[in-house]
């Protein structure tokens, strides 16, 4: 077996934003389980696993404020990234829920992406491919 990310794990003020939008991105992604935690470090949270049988995103509520905007210099995360199978069915759904495109990557032969900042301000990007070979899928001189 080789190693892989199972899951992230994210902290946000309003967890059912964030699933409303996980789901509308990636329809086949739901809340695998969930609970209460009534004393976690001194707050009560709420927490969810998103996604499918193989990984998923844990979001914890009780957060406070939005994240740090990607464009600044902070330690922490950047993006999550996560494939798709069709970029173009997901922006259309993406856009019938409210959310609107941030940017999309630069043109590659191989890949397109498009980058989504939730109602936190996180951002995700989602990877269409459109080779199986790792040689060029990870092609990076485009």
């Amino acid at each position: 077996m080789n190693s892989y990310v199972e899951h992230a794990n994210i902290s946000v003020v309003d967890a059912q934003k964030m699933i409303q939008f996980l789901t509308a991105a990636i329809p086949e992604w739901k809340v695998r389980g969930g609970g209460k935690i009534d004393n976690w470090f001194g707050r009560p949270i709420e927490w969810f696993h998103v996604g499918d049988d193989h990984s998923y995103i844990a979001i914890s509520s009780g957060g406070k404020g939005d994240a740090t905007h990607w464009t600044s210099h902070f330690t922490g995360f950047k993006h999550i990234g996560i494939v798709v199978p069709d970029v173009e069915a997901l922006i259309e759904r993406l856009s019938k829920a409210g959310y609107e495109l941030d940017h999309r990557g630069d043109e590659h032969p191989f890949r397109k992406n498009v980058y989504y900042l939730e109602d936190h301000g996180m951002l995700f990007e989602f990877i269409e491919y459109f080779s199986e070979k790792g040689s060029e899928r990870n092609d990076y001189n485009q």
